[in-house]
């Protein structure tokens, strides 16, 4: 899976859609997600896109 998000998720975010990535989150998972977005002053996309590529870049050598 992180294989494919490194792939799929630009290091710079592009000025518009570079690809999709569908995710289920709960109602709870999307209430909290949501929350912190809003909390950060950013929509739920882009908070989402943030968290994952900051996992990306500080992820440990398997």
């Amino acid at each position: 899976m992180r294989e494919h998000l490194r792939r799929e998720l630009p290091q710079q975010p592009t000025p518009g859609p570079a690809h999709r990535i569908p995710i289920r989150l709960s109602n709870d998972e999307y209430t909290r997600a949501h929350a912190a977005a809003h909390t950060a002053g950013q929509n739920l996309e882009t908070w989402i896109h943030d968290h994952i590529t900051d996992a990306l870049n500080t992820e440990q050598p398997e």
